[in-house]
């Protein structure tokens, strides 16, 4: 399976080089006692999709892509892997596409890519996506979340193959962890981290993923950006989203 982040960011430096040799036309280019229950409900992923943010939601010029949910049965609890498993370039390719295998009951993501992105590159948003994983306890979420949040502090420097390299042998992205820090989002525990992915042969260009996560209840979130700049997911949005998931139950 192709991870979405590093084709988007391939996407983008493919993008930036056509920019870069082109014309000057072109250039233009809720609450946590609401999930605190005593007997934690479960909603299908084909449910909990219906909770996620919709392109609207980022501004008029963000396209959906690649949808995707769980379906309309309940997952098994059982766990196929963990992000201690997984090396730190699977992870920071595949944390966002990867629905289910964390023991999860339900799992629904969808991404939206900025058809115009090339007006204000760098401090526009090239790609951006939302994750929600619904587990069966509040305890195995919570699990989750700081498995998630420990992989993300021990990834500090590691390589990512750049499958829009044609170079002989191909090329890579030295991806570095700029920071990762805990901290609140309406008042859910949550930790944001920024990665910058520079391209091998190019270290003129530099692209950042900024990802959050909020654990509330039985449900973990993220929230994902791909800018020029080193920005973070908005903490409006992810307050939007864990709204509107938690008006499901």
């Amino acid at each position: 399976m192709k991870s979405r982040t590093v084709m988007a960011v391939a996407a983008a430096a493919a993008a930036l080089s056509l920019v870069a040799a082109g014309s000057a036309a072109a250039q233009t280019l809720g609450h946590p006692d609401q999930h605190m229950r005593a007997s934690a409900r479960q909603i299908t992923g084909s449910q909990l999709a219906k909770g996620l943010l919709s392109a609207s939601a980022y501004g008029a010029d963000f396209k959906s892509s690649q949808p995707s949910d769980t379906g309309g049965k309940l997952l098994s609890t059982r766990v196929l892997q963990t992000p201690g498993n997984l090396s730190c370039g699977t992870f920071a390719n595949d944390i966002n596409i990867y629905i289910k295998y964390w023991g999860n009951t339900a799992g629904a993501s969808i991404g939206y890519f900025n058809s115009n992105w090339r007006g204000s590159w760098p401090y526009s948003q090239y790609d951006v996506g939302q994750v929600v994983l619904q587990f069966a306890t509040a305890h195995a979420a919570s699990t989750f979340f700081n498995q998630a949040y420990a992989k993300f502090t021990a990834c500090r420097s590691f390589p990512v193959p750049n499958p829009s390299d044609t170079s002989p042998g191909g090329g890579s992205y030295d991806v570095n962890d700029t920071s990762t820090s805990r901290t609140t989002i309406s008042g859910h525990q949550a930790f944001v981290t920024d990665e910058s992915w520079v391209p091998s042969g190019n270290s003129t260009v530099t692209y950042y993923i900024g990802v959050s996560y909020v654990v509330s209840g039985t449900d973990v979130y993220s929230l994902w950006e791909i800018t020029g700049t080193n920005d973070q997911p908005s903490t409006r949005l992810m307050s939007g989203l864990i709204h509107r998931v938690q008006s499901l139950y």
